[in-house]
């Protein structure tokens, strides 16, 4: 007897309540009466943290969602993984960027979506740093991008199902992402990308402060 195909119980809104059809005084970008439903945007003196931590809490919130309801995994585990891409990207991107500002360096930022490169830019000036803090947990940290970067090398493999030739983007050997288990490791990788976050932000008001003495 041959196993039944696992078929995702449906909670999708679009199935348990219309929302109408376009008409011509809907708009996409505007404030409305429920105001407690009005995110506020550039708000923030410096947008990186906002962005990074967005993706990273978007993501958590459909994991938590597909680990409570048991239910379209197979479906949104492509909008999770690239959630939690990008949350990485631009976090290692705003290590990145504020290294060189602590460190007073001149140079651009790296503009490219290769994890593993990225890391590379990231991991030296973070020990150069803080040459003493979280030595085995960034060298795990690494391991884990490569990993990342193996299966999606340029963020595009959870945002499309081909690449511009036409080739799948996933490997066809991977058939199972458990979703708990990214964002258990996710939010380790993030404990410490934080709290280098933070160290780093406290130095540069330490650096102003010091540069406004002299």
């Amino acid at each position: 007897m041959n196993t039944p195909t696992r078929v995702p119980t449906i909670h999708s809104t679009e199935l348990t309540r219309s929302p109408g059809l376009p008409e011509d005084t809907d708009l996409l970008f505007t404030s409305q009466d429920d105001w407690w439903n009005n995110a506020c945007v550039n708000w923030q003196r410096d947008g990186w943290g906002a962005y990074a931590r967005g993706y990273k809490e978007a993501a958590d919130i459909l994991a938590k969602q597909v680990m409570e309801q048991n239910a379209l995994a197979d479906l949104v585990v492509y909008p999770i993984l690239f959630l939690y891409r990008q949350y990485l990207e631009l976090q290692i991107k705003d290590l990145i960027r504020v290294s060189y500002r602590l460190l007073d360096r001149h140079e651009d930022l790296p503009l490219h979506h290769r994890l593993k490169d990225l890391w590379a830019t990231c991991h030296p000036l973070m020990v150069e740093i803080a040459p003493h803090d979280s030595t085995e947990e960034l060298r795990q940290i690494g391991r884990l991008l490569g990993e990342f970067s193996t299966v999606d090398p340029l963020s595009m493999s959870f945002r499309y199902p081909e690449d511009k030739h036409g080739n799948p983007s996933l490997t066809p050997t991977l058939r199972h992402i458990n979703i708990r288990n990214v964002a258990e490791v996710v939010g380790k990788i993030s404990v410490i990308l934080f709290g280098a976050g933070v160290m780093f932000d406290e130095y540069l008001g330490y650096k102003a402060e010091m540069e406004v003495g002299y």
